[in-house]
């Protein structure tokens, strides 16, 4: 599995916007290019840190060439307006090594 962490930072006064647009946007991602899903943090200087899961890196880099869905691809643009693209990065790219955040007992 890869995994990449985004930190986005969102322009004053398009939190909502952002909010509203990020779970659809990473819906039309799992639906159409093929990723594991995302979560999304609040981080306590009020920027937000994505952690998005990938079956292998090749899936993930493949993915930028992939369009989703014109309504996944307008909520994609209603995320992209509401960031500041300048401050807003990539922080890791990573695959990983032991898993250990599936829902079932752990082998004591």
């Amino acid at each position: 599995m890869f995994v990449v962490m985004f930190e986005f930072v969102v322009k004053t006064g398009y939190e909502e916007q952002f909010l509203s647009a990020w779970p659809k946007t990473t819906q039309g991602i799992f639906l159409f290019k093929g990723s594991l899903g995302s979560r999304l943090h609040r981080h306590k200087n009020d920027t937000f840190i994505a952690y998005a899961q990938w079956p292998d890196e090749e899936t993930y880099r493949q993915a930028a060439k992939i369009e989703m869905s014109a309504a996944y691809e307008q909520q994609r643009q209603l995320m992209r307006e509401s960031l500041n693209l300048e401050s807003t990065k990539t922080l890791y790219e990573m695959e990983v090594e032991i898993d250990y955040l599936h829902r079932r007992v752990f082998d004591v």
